[in-house]
């Protein structure tokens, strides 16, 4: 079987697509290939005209093709001559299920209706699907496997709780609460900074201007106010003890030539100790609840330095957050835990590393289609705080995580530029956060043995849900029943004159 496999981004482009629309699908097909290369030649193709040309050169051949588009459905090219299908990550409880735009593909059952069948990373959006489709439509929900490739992490036993020193290395920027001088008063302007204003001349009073502008003129002064502070503030990041880059030199750095490549980010070993939250999120994506994450964190532990909490930001564009993240820190302040930020891409082993080096993972998001981080964590035998809905409700439960509390309220479909209320999302219950960390700080502390059990189970469920050889058979099966339908239809199309 020859199985033709496309994403949006690729290896090349992920390092400047994070946080972009649709950049988790490259890490979804990534994981997928250890799977399908079981099953067949697997290639990697980048136009429909490749795919066209792979198709008939292999079906000439003999072979069998099969085309999986690892996008959403909208995104999905239609009326290919091999057998295609659509492996998507979807989190809400509705389809969508209008064409805007002039385009039909955003209705997603007029998609689905043109396709030979569709992979799902959730039940629930499976269930979604079946009802949206004739009854003899090819749809199944597989995870992703992610399992084996963090196997080695964790232990069938189950993992000791680590308090000590530990470390990680990471190339990119670090931004690390202690070493920031946090204070709400960096946030205004002190009275003596304020120029004297003269005495106005008596005039008649003029007229407001609309709201709009003056949201706009208090956002300019806010920020022009701030970068100054930003700018103070951010340079002793690279100059703190505990982020030491690994190389040291003593000429000055230099703008690279215009034809020279951009010079690597310096690498960091960052050291934590004490009981480490790690979570994975683009700032962008409005589920992730990033701000309550980290409002919850600094008020649980405002009064403890064994805390940390890491936040591995997806987002190819520091500006996009800085100003948000250190706004709400110094509102936070003063507090004695610790909130390391890092942007930029993390490359497989210091990923690792960072496992390695983490007590738990936290995800309090209102919706997932699969989440990868969270699963590679529990694969490594790392226990979580997460809420179970969405594709989440497919393998989280108490024995590996302490569970969050949400309840539905209305949304709009993501990508629908008309934001209508047509679906829903999991609002966050901030106050089961909050205990959420306290249990789990308790456990780490003073439950060892309950901490083994939870990594124990971790580990054991993700290798039952998301391990290469649960995910290949059924995955095996869908496919060749998919192209052998196929093949009957076209044979049947022929006998009945409609194809040559």
């Amino acid at each position: 079987m020859i199985i033709l496999v496309g994403s949006k981004i690729d290896q090349a482009s992920i390092q400047g697509s994070l946080g972009k629309p649709e950049y988790s699908y490259f890490f979804l097909m990534k994981d997928f290939l250890p799977a399908l290369e079981r099953l067949g030649t697997v290639l990697l193709v980048k136009s429909t005209d490749e795919i066209e040309r792979l198709s008939e050169q292999y079906r000439a051949a003999g072979e069998e093709v099969v085309f999986l588009s690892f996008s959403p459905p909208h995104q999905v090219p239609l009326g290919l001559s091999c057998p295609t299908v659509v492996v998507f990550a979807w989190e809400f409880d509705t389809l969508p299920s209008v064409a805007w735009d002039d385009n039909p593909q955003n209705d997603w059952r007029y998609t689905l209706a043109n396709l030979q069948g569709a992979i799902c990373t959730s039940q629930e959006t499976a269930s979604l699907v079946k009802q949206a489709t004739a009854e003899d439509f090819p749809v199944i929900s597989l995870p992703a496997p992610v399992w084996d490739r963090y196997k080695s992490l964790g232990s069938a036993g189950g993992l000791p709780v680590e308090l000590g020193d530990r470390v990680f290395p990471f190339a990119g920027i670090v931004i690390d609460s202690p070493l920031l001088g946090l204070s709400a008063d960096g946030l205004v302007r002190k009275p003596s900074e304020v120029p004297a204003e003269p005495e106005p001349e008596p005039e008649p009073e003029p007229e407001l201007p609309p709201p709009s502008g003056a949201l706009t003129q208090a956002w300019q002064l806010s920020k022009a106010l701030f970068n100054g502070w930003l700018e103070e503030i951010s340079r002793p990041l690279q100059l703190a003890s505990q982020i030491a880059p690994t190389t040291e030199t003593s000429t000055p750095a230099v703008a690279p030539a215009d034809n020279a490549a951009p010079a690597a980010p310096p690498l960091h070993q960052v050291n934590v100790s004490g009981v480490v939250y790690t979570t994975v999120l683009n700032p962008a994506d409005s589920r992730k609840n990033w701000v309550e994450l980290i409002t919850a964190f600094c008020w649980v532990f405002k009064e403890r330095e064994d805390a940390t909490l890491v936040v591995k930001m997806t987002h190819h564009d520091l500006e996009y957050y800085r100003i948000v993240l250190i706004t709400l820190l110094s509102r936070l302040a003063p507090f004695s835990c610790r909130v390391i930020v890092l942007h930029g891409f993390l490359e497989d082993e210091q990923y690792r590393e960072l496992i390695k080096a983490s007590t738990y993972y936290v995800n309090a998001s209102s919706g997932e289609g699969l989440c990868l981080p969270l699963m590679e964590f529990l694969s490594a035998g790392k226990p979580g705080i997460a809420p179970v809905h969405s594709a989440m409700s497919d393998y989280v439960d108490e024995h590996l995580a302490f569970l969050l509390k949400c309840s539905l309220e209305p949304f709009c479909w993501p990508h629908d530029p008309t934001g209508v209320f047509m679906t829903h999302r999991h609002r966050l219950n901030w106050h089961s956060l909050v205990k959420a960390y306290q249990d789990s700080y308790q456990v780490a502390q003073a439950g060892p043995e309950h901490y083994r059990n939870m990594s124990q189970h971790a580990f054991k469920k993700m290798q039952a849900f998301a391990s290469v050889d649960v995910v290949t058979t059924p995955l095996d099966t869908f496919l060749r029943a998919l192209i052998h339908d196929r093949n009957s239809e076209t044979l049947v199309q022929r006998e009945e004159g409609m194809l040559p």
